[in-house]
């Protein structure tokens, strides 16, 4: 009975698997309006539940290197499949580290917020925008720290 019972409040307090409800687009100004839609153009991060547990999923397109004469030779035009990294929700500093490094990496400085409709596309409208500059000391802390809270903001219940 005790044990049944156990089980039970276990079952109750496990989160429901659900898929993210909003998705978050970082990509740079010079990015086209409709380039922003494309995955092969844009970082993506969204926050699903997976196995009673929430996670930031994070994917990005990571460019091809050509190895020419024994040099890495980076080639935007062919640009490898989606890089999947997932971070467990309590680690907000480490995947808002990751979104920072790749912004500056890639020279993307802007952020929007879209719904997720069916099959997991973009809404039509973007329901807030984020202009991400670096400081001016070049010191990256404050991003990061920004972008903690725009992460937050993912975690909304659908």
């Amino acid at each position: 009975m005790a044990s049944e019972l156990a089980k039970e409040i276990v079952q109750m307090s496990q989160r429901q698997d659900r898929t993210s409800s909003l998705i978050l687009v970082v990509y740079s100004r010079s990015t086209r309006s409709r380039d922003i839609r494309n995955e092969q153009e844009t970082m993506r991060i969204t926050a699903p539940i997976e196995g009673g547990k929430l996670i930031f999923r994070i994917s990005f397109p990571i460019p091809n290197y050509t190895p020419i004469l024994g040099n890495n030779v980076h080639d935007n035009n062919q640009l490898a499949d989606q890089t999947i990294l997932d971070y467990d929700a309590d680690n907000i500093e480490g995947a808002a580290t990751c979104i920072e490094g790749y912004m500056s990496y890639r020279d993307k400085r802007d952020a929007m917020l879209f719904q997720v409709i069916d099959n997991g596309a973009l809404g039509q409208f973007p329901l807030s925008r984020w202009t991400l500059e670096e400081n001016q000391s070049g010191k990256t802390g404050s991003r990061v720290q920004t972008l903690q809270k725009i992460l937050n903001v993912l975690l909304v219940k659908s």
